[in-house]
């Protein structure tokens, strides 16, 4: 599209945008941020929700660029993609973004061992190193300075303070703010559920005439018949079940026990709700309930013995396929390969999750009402950046509604349209972001997925994302998924797994990715997740599983369990709000 003509559909967005005057000094480098803005050119920030700005006669922005390393592979948006562009002219900032490439471990500890830092970090997995290494500058007395993220986060204060040891703020979360209408009663969280479960493709289960396989037992029973009637899917060999091990990815092999005694997504332990009481897992016998019957999967064919050997690329380029049945994982790390999949029209290989459970009660899993962030999941400022008021700035701006509305739903008459107060779109537009590669090019979702986000409502009541008006995610339903669905009456996916009430505190996870690098309770930890990552596919692909599942579980006499368990238990409670 001509610039013209960008510019004349942006005019709208101009017209309500809470403009940010960005100060007009030049940014510094060196370890220490820049002297403030002086008194005659502030920054104006509005509250985000429709104010005038304080000073609508800005000044030219000065340009300046940040560099950012996110800790997860991905690829950053071309720089003429028409929201990155708008974003950059509007503030004068360029984000020059370095995404992870091979080993995150040996990277991050090459940047931690040089302390070459970069102006920001997604820290990802590494969040404990990063915090351990004094790699974030503290924002405390900063956030108050900045209306939209002070608004963001200011609930939250002390869950973002939990995740470091001397309790102040680094890490700025960038996922589940929620913002809900003013009855209380929105539901938006409940749509598009990407945590963990059995993600199962649509095929089987409709092969099935659509049953809900909820035992264990069940489950494994209907993956087999399904792979025996069908030994290939598009001409090629079928796959039954893929267990992904790989670095910290390996969730996928270790943590389904927890789910299916009805645990949540803790991570390492599980978490008696009752008593609040923790315990090690992986040498418990429901977990070698689950383990014998993978086992038992390996020797009838339906794990390839390659599942293992598999690094990231291969298992989304093998999902990609559309031969893989079935996997234990995360719909949000394989979601690029099912889009692939949508892309193709090949809905009946897309997937849904099943709460699979030892009793065969439907489990939750993590599908629970909202408990707004968990602390430590999102990014920081780095003490090498060389202007960390202009970075709060530009993450302040990025938080105003008009600017969230842009990056989510596009340029209204070009990506949505409005009707009767509602946001839109024609098939044309929803087919473009459906596709990966137009979203790229075209869409300001992946960048600003890199920060401080809404999500929920915005205040017109229109979803902060077209996932979740309930209008879009009927329309933007492929005519298959529609009748699926219809099948078990639900409306999305979601409704496989019921719906729980919060327990009260952070993910344990989140615990233990953050906790200092010299917690003996940290060392225990490595320890576990070491033995699992080690042993655990021999003991799926052993030829006699009680002998290596009792070698593999006799390791664990060494693990000081006790040590972590109440460590844990201590920090649960000191987090705890019901």
């Amino acid at each position: 599209m001509k610039k013209a003509k960008l510019l004349a559909l942006l005019l709208v967005v101009v017209m309500v945008l809470s403009v940010i005057t960005a100060c007009t000094r030049s940014g510094q480098g060196g370890d220490t941020p820049a002297d403030p803005c002086s008194s005659t050119t502030t920054p104006s920030t509005s509250s985000g929700d429709g104010d005038k700005p304080a000073d609508s006669g800005s000044k030219p922005v000065q340009p300046i660029t940040f560099t950012m390393f996110q800790a997860d592979p991905g690829e950053a948006p071309p720089a003429d993609n028409k929201i990155v562009k708008y974003i950059r002219e509007k503030t004068g900032v360029t984000i020059d973004i370095e995404y992870l490439v091979g080993d995150m471990e040996q990277k991050v500890g090459i940047m931690i061992a040089g302390g070459d830092y970069p102006d920001l970090i997604g820290p990802g997995q590494a969040r404990g190193q990063f915090l351990n290494a004094g790699a974030f500058v503290a924002l405390d007395d900063l956030l108050p300075k900045y209306p939209n993220l002070w608004k963001h986060y200011e609930p939250f204060l002390d869950v973002l303070k939990s995740v470091s040891s001397d309790g102040k703020i680094y890490i700025m979360d960038i996922w589940s703010r929620n913002y809900w209408l003013n009855d209380g009663e929105d539901t938006a969280y409940q749509a598009g559920y990407n945590g963990p479960a059995f993600w199962t493709q649509k095929d089987v289960l409709a092969w099935d005439n659509y049953s809900y396989p909820a035992s264990l037992d069940g489950y494994f029973d209907l993956l087999e018949r399904y792979f025996k009637a069908h030994p290939t899917i598009d001409g090629q060999p079928t796959l039954g079940f893929e267990v992904h091990s790989q670095d910290w990815r390996s969730f996928c092999l270790k943590n389904a026990p927890q789910h299916l005694i009805g645990g949540r997504n803790e991570g390492d332990v599980v978490v008696h709700q009752d008593t609040l009481k923790v315990e090690i897992y992986q040498n418990k016998d429901y977990a070698k309930t689950y383990y014998k019957k993978l086992n038992e999967m390996y020797k009838k064919g339906l794990i390839h013995p390659e599942t293992f050997s598999r690094n990231y690329d291969d298992y989304l380029a093998t999902i990609s396929t559309g031969r893989v049945m079935a996997m234990f994982d995360q719909q949000w790390n394989f979601g690029s390969a099912e889009n692939v999949l949508i892309s193709e029209g090949k809905y009946e290989r897309t997937y849904v999750p099943l709460g699979v459970s030892l009793d065969g009660t439907p489990a939750s899993y993590n599908r629970y009402k909202d408990a707004g962030i968990v602390g430590g999941n999102g990014m920081g400022i780095s003490v090498k950046c060389k202007d960390v008021e202009r970075a709060l700035e530009f993450l302040d701006f990025m938080l105003n509604e008009d600017i969230q509305k842009l990056c989510y739903w596009g340029i209204e008459g070009e990506d949505y349209y409005v009707e009767n107060g509602r946001y839109r779109r024609t098939q044309e537009q929803r087919d473009n972001f459906n596709n990966p590669d137009w979203v790229k090019a075209n869409s300001g979702i992946n960048f600003a997925n890199l920060f401080p986000k809404m999500q929920g409502r915005y205040s017109d009541g229109n979803a902060c994302g077209a996932g979740n008006q309930p209008e879009e995610l009927l329309e933007g339903m492929s005519d298959y998924d529609k009748a699926f669905l219809g099948k078990y009456g639900f409306s999305d996916k979601s409704e496989f797994l019921p719906l729980a009430e919060y327990a009260g505190y952070p993910e344990v996870w989140s615990i233990f990715s953050t906790m200092d690098e010299d917690n003996p309770t940290k060392a225990i930890f490595n320890e576990i997740t070491d033995l699992q990552n080690r042993y655990l596919p021999g003991v799926i692909m052993s030829d006699n599983f009680d002998a290596a599942w009792a070698e593999y579980a006799a390791r664990y006499n060494s693990v000081d369990s006790a040590t972590l368990e109440a460590e844990i238990e201590k920090e649960i409670k000191a987090r705890y709000k019901k």
